[in-house]
């Protein structure tokens, strides 16, 4: 019995999952569906929610996740888009120019104590 089929046996809307899981019903729909990976905290919960073992509800979960945006299986894991704050994100891209500049810088003081050491 896979994990759709168990919480339809217990009663159990989407919405209602969501709730007890706290997570949104997208990101329930997503996970019950392999869409999107569920971590083994999130394996125990579902559990302790549907009143079920782990094995029962991991019976049916693929071991190879896949959506349009992202690869998941045993051995790699792909790209996912993602949000990011606009702020934060202005901050990594000025976090890794000033790294770039001190690469930069470095290289030229490693060059210029070769040439002095020739």
């Amino acid at each position: 019995m896979n994990l759709k089929e168990i919480r339809i046996k217990k009663g159990l809307t989407q919405k209602q999952m969501a709730i007890k899981m706290a997570m949104e019903q997208t990101t329930y729909s997503r996970k019950e569906n392999g869409k999107s990976p569920i971590t083994e905290k999130e394996f125990e919960k579902l559990s302790n929610v549907l009143e079920t073992s782990i094995e029962e509800i991991k019976k049916e979960v693929p071991n190879i996740v896949t959506n349009d945006n992202c690869v998941i299986n045993d051995n790699a894991i792909g790209l996912q888009i993602i949000s990011i704050p606009k702020d934060t994100l202005n901050i990594m891209l000025k976090y890794t120019a000033k790294l770039e500049e001190e690469v930069a810088y470095l290289k030229q003081i490693k060059l210029q104590h070769k040439n002095i050491a020739t």
